[in-house]
């Protein structure tokens, strides 16, 4: 007969380790929320002069544009044009051809046109285009107007069709600056040789009234037209 191996006793389970959590103690709690506090505090102050910054390059790339693209504008038209003339303003008592602009005197409306001459040396205009500044409104507008057949082959005065043609050719209006403030209370614009040469001066202002976001320029431009 084999003995039999004698029987262990049983052994009692293995005790769970039960581990408490501890709560944070008032003080933790405070370090914690100033951390915090501090940490979204920091990142609002990035985003917001990073937005500022933003804004002032924008406003900088916009008042250079502004810049460039008026005087180019003017260069542009005076190209194309042979005659220049300034008036006070586009209103209708004021567009008299003896009320034209004089060497250093200034206005607020400039015209270029084209011109030419018939068989019997009388002139006709074939195409208008200027820029009127509105000292309320503190805006440069551009209008761009092709003469009608009729008032060419008529020999039409500029003085006329400006007139006649009022409403035709302000439809034709664009704003092409805002924010314009004269250099010069007399007027945007300075005939420097009557019918031939001319100045623009003013400032621009872009942004809000806040002056962290505002950014002034003066544009001064002198152009002429084709011989």
């Amino acid at each position: 007969m084999q003995a039999s191996a004698p029987s262990l006793p049983d052994r009692p389970p293995p005790r769970r380790r039960r581990f408490r959590l501890r709560a944070f103690t008032l003080a933790e709690i405070l370090m914690g929320l100033g951390i915090s506090s501090f940490v979204v505090g920091g990142g609002l102050w990035l985003l917001v002069a990073g937005l500022k910054t933003s804004t002032r390059t924008t406003n900088t790339t916009l008042n250079d544009l502004s810049q460039w693209g008026i005087a180019s504008r003017l260069w542009i038209d005076s190209r194309i044009a042979n005659g220049i003339s300034i008036y006070a303003d586009n209103s209708n008592a004021n567009v008299e051809r003896w009320l034209r602009k004089l060497v250093d005197q200034r206005g607020n409306f400039i015209v270029f046109s084209l011109s030419a001459t018939d068989g019997s040396s009388r002139t006709y205009y074939t195409k208008l285009s200027g820029y009127y500044y509105d000292s309320a409104a503190e805006t440069i507008s551009r209008f761009d107007y092709d003469v009608p057949v009729a008032d060419q082959s008529g020999n039409r005065t500029l003085e006329q069709i400006l007139s006649d043609r009022r409403d035709a050719i302000m439809a034709t209006y664009d704003v092409v600056a805002r924010n314009v403030d004269l250099t010069h209370p007399d007027g945007l614009f300075i005939c420097r040789t009557a019918g031939t040469a001319a100045s623009l001066s003013c400032t621009v202002t872009a942004g809000t009234e806040n002056a962290a976001y505002e950014k002034e320029k003066t544009i001064e431009a002198t152009f002429y037209v084709r011989s």
